[in-house]
Parts: structure tokens; C-alpha cells; sequence
């Protein structure tokens, strides 16, 4: 009767560290989905703003090779502020969610 109980105990005791193991496993895969789409969209805003910086750029050339703009500054002036309203928006959440984690 002893050793049905030692091994009934060592069986629960099993179960419990596997579920405890499974419980750990589903939190890592959560953050790190969590981590993969802030990185996916601190990408995106970052091409956001390699875009803007290239329409500027290619504005500022247009216009010191004394070619006509038509408009093209005032677009890339707002595709850069744009860009970098959401770039700012962006860190400054990512900072409000790592201090309130302290």
C-alpha cells in the first residue's frame, strides 16, 4: 500500500510540474508575438519615414536643378510629418508600456 501511494504521489507531483512547464511555455510564446508585431510595425514606420526622407530629398534635387515642384513640396512635407508623428507615437507608447512594467 505504501509504494501505490508513493507512486500515486510522484504521478500528481508529475503532473503538476509538466502543467506548470506548459503554463511558462504559453507566456513566452505570447510576449514573443507581442515583441514580433511592435518590431513589424517599428519597421513599417520606419519605412514609412525612409520613404518621406527620399521625397524630400528628391524635391530638394528638383528643385536645385531648376526643375518645376508642381506641388511635389508641400506633399513630401506632410508624408515626412506624417511619418514622424506616428514614429513619435509609436516610441512614446513603447516607453509608457515599459515604465508602467517598474
Amino acid at each position: 500500500m505504501n509504494t501505490e501511494i508513493i507512486c500515486a504521489l510522484i504521478a500528481g507531483g508529475a503532473s503538476v510540474l509538466a502543467a506548470l512547464a506548459e503554463r511558462r511555455s504559453r507566456q513566452s510564446a505570447r510576449r514573443t508575438e507581442a515583441r514580433a508585431q511592435r518590431r513589424e510595425k517599428e519597421s513599417r514606420l520606419a519605412m514609412e519615414l525612409m520613404y518621406a526622407n527620399c521625397a524630400l530629398s528628391l524635391t530638394t534635387a528638383k528643385k536645385l536643378a531648376g526643375m518645376h515642384t508642381n506641388g511635389d513640396v508641400e506633399e513630401a512635407m506632410e508624408a515626412a510629418r506624417s511619418a514622424q508623428e506616428a514614429y513619435v507615437d509609436f516610441v512614446r507608447d513603447e516607453a509608457a508600456r515599459n515604465l508602467s512594467k517598474v
